[in-house]
């Protein structure tokens, strides 16, 4: 399979009284051809 999207280290971080939040952290993934995908969070 052929990788159409790939994504290594991912972060995320919100700021609250100048506190960082981590809300991703080093996330790695990918997504290949004939692949379906859906990343669920809290909201």
């Amino acid at each position: 399979m052929s990788t159409l999207h790939e994504v290594q280290n991912l972060k995320t971080y919100f700021f609250r009284k100048k506190q960082p939040i981590r809300a991703v952290d080093g996330v790695d993934f990918s997504i290949n051809r004939g692949e379906t995908v859906a990343l669920v969070g809290e909201s």
